[in-house]
């Protein structure tokens, strides 16, 4: 028998929402919604449904594995160089390549929990140890961060706002964080939902890249943009650390549909302020009925809302899914007592209040 690495011992399998044919396979139901996975309920930016539909006749080609125009359309939006971009296919691959280019066998990572599961299992399948920092709803200091960052430490995982919690950091906490951090150690910025917060105080940082150079921010089209299934995301950092991220990226990992409807959503405003106004509504409105019906429901910067239920909040999704509304347990975040709730379409939200009551009745 061909033995594998040891360091898969150490890892579980990914575990994602239930998917709609999941639900309808298992309980025939003709109408489901599922609210489980932080998707934008708007769709994707049409702009980027027609670019892709420009391109069929070009299929048969390879992409452009350097993405030039996507590069050039990002460095213009960012106001920062080309040479500090690099594409991934989603989010989770600039991961990978953060993992394969920094964590050697032996070093460790360090993230706030709970938190995105991708971050520790790239930890564990580069031989390194995975530290986390935090328990339950509250957010962690970051100086509690600080405090488990040693000399082995290659890569500080910070997700903000922080899925599945929605807390976010501000620019003064997150710069008091990086002067005293090592420099030699890689501070990734998570802030794939970054469109969506509403806080005055929430930072961008990108003006923090220049006196930072270990300072690493992560962004993806997947959320706002409605760009999921197509799998576009992207880094920006210092020219040293991109530099590293080109060496081991796959040569052809961005095909040319999400080339071009990458670039085209990027440019989509008005989808984009329809979903941000549709988001907005719907978080006032799910946090005042659930939070009627005795919930608490943490406050978010994100597209999604993280209530506790209590320790039958395992019935209370199962309960829902037999009904055709699929939420999130967190059970694998290590909040078992706890759901997420992306938002919906106003009629989404309204169907899921309904059954919540049900089930509270």
């Amino acid at each position: 028998m061909i033995e594998s690495r040891p360091e898969l011992s150490k890892l579980s399998d990914y575990v994602p929402g239930k998917s709609i044919e999941e639900i309808r396979e298992r309980f025939g139901l003709a109408k489901i919604v599922k609210l489980a996975s932080n998707e934008n309920p708007m769709g994707a930016s049409p702009k980027a449904v027609e670019a892709i539909h420009g391109i069929a006749d070009s299929l048969h080609l390879y992409p452009r594995g350097d993405a030039p125009n996507l590069i050039g359309a990002l460095s213009n939006f960012y106001s920062v160089k080309k040479s500090q971009i690099v594409v991934g296919n989603g989010s989770d691959e600039i991961i990978d390549m953060v993992g394969k280019a920094f964590i050697r066998s032996g070093d460790n990572c360090v993230a706030i929990t709970p938190t995105f599961s991708v971050y520790k299992f790239t930890t564990l399948s580069n031989g390194a140890d995975f530290i986390g920092v935090g328990e339950g709803d509250g957010k962690t200091s970051l100086d509690d961060l600080l405090a488990k960052v040693n000399s082995k430490t290659r890569v500080v995982f910070i997700c903000s706002p922080n899925n599945p919690t929605g807390v976010y950091y501000t620019a003064a906490e997150l710069e008091n964080f990086l002067s005293k951090v090592s420099s030699s150690t890689l501070v990734f910025l998570d802030q794939a939902y970054a469109e969506f917060a509403t806080a005055e105080d929430y930072p961008q940082m990108f003006n923090f890249l220049e006196k930072y150079p270990n300072l690493l921010i992560n962004r993806t089209f997947s959320k706002i943009y409605g760009l999921a299934g197509i799998r576009v995301g992207y880094a920006i950092a210092g020219e040293e650390v991109i530099k590293a991220l080109w060496k081991i990226k796959p040569p052809f990992d961005i095909n040319q549909a999400a080339q071009v409807a990458a670039i085209a959503a990027l440019g989509d405003r008005e989808h984009v302020e329809r979903t941000l106004k549709m988001n907005r509504e719907g978080l006032e409105y799910l946090k005042n009925e659930i939070s009627a019906m005795g919930f608490k429901v943490l406050e978010t910067q994100g597209n999604f809302i993280c209530v506790h239920i209590g320790e039958k909040a395992k019935d209370m999704v199962a309960f829902l899914e037999q009904r055709g509304m699929i939420i999130r347990g967190l059970s694998s975040f290590g909040l078992p007592e706890h759901v997420r709730i992306t938002m919906g379409r106003p009629e989404e939200n309204q169907f899921l209040v309904k059954l919540m009551k049900e089930w509270v009745g």
